[in-house]
């Protein structure tokens, strides 16, 4: 049995009764036809030969001195680059990857970015930054992240307004035709990349579909079903995601059409005592923030499922790492680009990149292990630890805190840059 996605819905998107439509299609081409002129078998070929000489006299007679060709052109374009009137596409530019970056009073390591970006062309990529205090934007001056205007945002309840905020400014990049393979990867202000920019660029631009980190299924919200069979469920993931375009562009008018943003009240989130040994899979006690769920349910819809006791597989387009397990042993799923350390998550079992990363690192380099409401962070790394960075399967890795100290050596940011960003 297929698990239901939204209201009534089992193909991978929201049902058109739970959320608005999709983003209107681009209108089929155009046929131009020619008629072709027929004639008629009375008339003779010496009269056709007559008629054909004198037409070619009076085009030398008048053909003027130069020509010019005529170009046929569309009246307007839209937003993703193809002629309103439905013809032929423009050119599209490669694509972009726009990195967005959330912040609250500096961006950490910033030397460590500015090395990074310093190596890309300047056509294939974008770095944009919500700060919350004006001190952040007073520091990223002159940097490559350009600052957003700033919206009130709150800590857990309300962290997806200035996630949004920063989809909606990269949606008013106007810089070549939008391209559908251009990518949307937010980034907080204490993580660093794991690998070169043309690494990077090259494995979300050539990816296909959205990355969400999917949590252990003992994570995800579950409320009763109002069918009075199973529940409804909202998966759990990192608020570190990177977007596609074309779900970029969906989140950003679900989220300004008030889409689910009574999403907290509904599930009851985090209503009930906290226990860390006792959060199990579809047991109506809810705990997290908005950014750990909104942009998977408004793109996707909840998940119905009849049977919490059953397993079942669930196919979401254009999600990186189809099919979706629902079982109450689902490990980590999806697709991470973000290493973060939750220690109640760091040995689950089945396919784990965390654990392969954490297994790496020098005992110099094993951050410090956090607790159920906070990931861990790192204060100090080798250079043994830094180049387990670089070989993990990760695209960025975090939490850092600002200039972390070397063990081995004087200088945190020139070992990084020269081990990780090195081509």
């Amino acid at each position: 049995m297929t698990p239901e996605l939204g209201v009534g819905s089992g193909s991978g998107e929201a049902s058109s009764s739970a959320l608005p439509a999709q983003l209107p299609a681009v209108a089929a081409a155009q046929r131009h036809s020619s008629s072709a002129a027929v004639i008629s078998p009375r008339v003779s070929i010496l009269a056709t030969a007559r008629r054909l000489l004198s037409v070619l006299l009076l085009a030398v007679v008048c053909l003027p001195q130069s020509a010019q060709a005529v170009v046929l052109r569309g009246r307007h374009t839209n937003s993703t680059g193809f002629a309103a009137n439905g013809s032929n596409p423009l050119q599209a530019r490669p694509p972009r990857v726009y990195f967005l970056f959330l912040a609250v009073d500096k961006v950490s390591n910033l030397d460590v970015w500015q090395a990074f970006f310093s190596s890309a062309p300047a056509h294939q990529y974008r770095a944009y930054v919500h700060c919350k205090l004006p001190s952040c934007a007073q520091m990223v001056q002159g940097s490559p992240l350009m600052v957003v205007p700033t919206v009130p945002s709150y800590y857990c309840t309300d962290l997806v307004s200035p996630m949004n905020q920063l989809i909606a400014t990269a949606l008013q990049d106007t810089d070549g035709s939008p391209n559908q393979l251009d990518k949307f990867a937010f980034v907080s202000d204490s993580t660093l990349p794991a690998k070169p920019f043309a690494y990077v660029y090259s494995t979300l631009s050539q990816r296909e579909g959205s990355d969400f980190c999917v949590f252990p299924s003992n994570e995800w919200a579950d409320v009763p079903s109002s069918s009075g069979q199973g529940v409804e469920m909202a998966v759990k993931f990192h608020q570190w995601i990177t977007l596609e375009r074309a779900h970029a562009e969906k989140a950003w008018n679900l989220w300004s059409s008030g889409t689910l943003h009574n999403f907290m009240a509904y599930f009851r989130m985090n209503s009930q005592q906290y226990q860390w040994n006792n959060n199990s899979f579809a047991d109506n006690r809810n705990f997290g923030c908005l950014d750990e769920f909104w942009h998977m349910v408004a793109l996707y819809g909840t998940l119905h499922h009849s049977d919490p006791t059953h397993s079942q597989d669930v196919q979401l387009a254009m999600f990186s790492g189809s099919p979706l397990r629902i079982d109450a042993g689902a490990g980590w799923q999806g697709q991470c680009d973000t290493f973060v350390l939750w220690s109640k998550y760091l040995h689950t079992l089945g396919e784990n990149p965390f654990n392969a990363l954490h297994a790496s690192l020098d005992q110099p380099s094993v951050p410090h292990g956090g607790n159920w409401a906070r990931p861990g962070w790192w204060d100090t790394l080798s250079t043994h630890g830094i180049r387990a960075i670089r070989h993990s399967s990760f695209l960025f890795v975090r939490k850092f805190i600002d200039k972390p100290h070397l063990y081995d050596g004087p200088t945190f940011a020139d070992a990084y840059s020269s081990i990780v960003l090195a081509a």
